[in-house]
């Protein structure tokens, strides 16, 4: 796996690597890109439902549901409806670590890290464990919202006891052996086609030019792309596109126009008739909503 693919955003502070996502999507067009990266992702769904893509694996989730993204797994998302809420947390698996090889390291903890254990990938009420690991995921919620004093401390004991849950009811999976090569193929073609869009986001980029770098006749690749990451490649590079540039006008001063260049987006008029399209309004009044009063 190329390693320089993968997502290098640096979690809370270097003593204490984790971060916990509030998410509420307003108006229903929430969307998260397609990434990946080396730590555990735990994401409580409290309210509405998103359409959750795992390596490729698409899965209609509602509220009420636990989702655990193991360690490089690749992963994108978007909501279905106005309302949808949830809260991730992300951290790395060496922050369950002990330098002490008593049991509980040898037993679980570098399993975990050495990916040979897994989280299951949902939980839903009807599971022995739900209640406990919801209950763990409120209490890290509250502490990473207070920071009270030792609050790294209590977040650890929150999760080792959502850990404890799951194992009491044997629910961590052991890792298959050797995925197949076809799998494998197609999981790093997914990750370099991510890459390759990304680097190449404010550049034209068509069915032909990216199908010709695969070495895919358009047709194939079309097919492939959909396939894997629920999209045609058009509406996926489109949401790509707009993904960055509400994070422009959210944090830069830049003119539309040159917001638009920087996205991608040749056409001013297209832009602007695609962003209101997807969000709602056009990028001139979104970029209002996150002015400072």
């Amino acid at each position: 796996m190329d390693q320089n693919l993968r997502e290098q955003k640096k979690r809370g502070s270097f003593l204490f690597p984790l971060e916990l996502h509030p998410t509420l999507d307003r108006d229903g067009t929430f969307y998260v890109s397609c990434h990946w990266h080396p730590d555990i992702e735990i994401i409580d769904m409290q309210e509405g439902h998103i359409r959750l893509f795992i390596d490729g694996q698409p899965t209609l989730v509602s509220k009420d549901t636990i989702i655990f993204i193991n360690q490089e797994q690749l992963h994108h998302l978007n909501s279905l409806e106005a309302g949808t809420r949830y809260n991730a947390l992300v951290f790395p698996a060496e922050l369950l670590s002990f330098d002490m090889m008593d049991y509980c390291q040898q037993k679980y903890l570098l399993p975990l890290i050495q990916k040979k254990l897994l989280f299951p990938s949902f939980l839903t009420p009807e599971h022995p464990a739900f209640s406990s690991v919801r209950t763990a995921l409120a209490s890290i919620s509250c502490l990473c919202k207070e920071e009270p004093s030792g609050y790294q401390l209590s977040i650890k004991a929150a999760l080792f006891e959502l850990l404890a849950a799951l194992i009491r009811e044997d629910s961590l999976i052991a890792a298959k052996g050797q995925t197949s090569s076809g799998q494998q193929k197609r999981l790093d073609t997914m990750r370099s086609i991510v890459s390759y869009l990304e680097d190449h986001l404010c550049e034209k980029i068509s069915l032909e030019t990216i199908s010709a770098a695969y070495y895919m006749s358009p047709n194939y690749f079309g097919k492939f792309f959909k396939r894997c990451f629920g999209q045609n490649f058009t509406q996926y590079l489109n949401g790509l596109r707009l993904e960055k540039a509400c994070l422009l006008l959210q944090d830069t001063n830049l003119p539309i126009m040159e917001v638009s260049l920087q996205c991608g987006f040749e056409n001013l008029s297209y832009f602007v008739r695609l962003f209101k399209k997807e969000k709602g309004i056009p990028p001139s009044a979104y970029r209002k909503k996150f002015a400072d009063p």
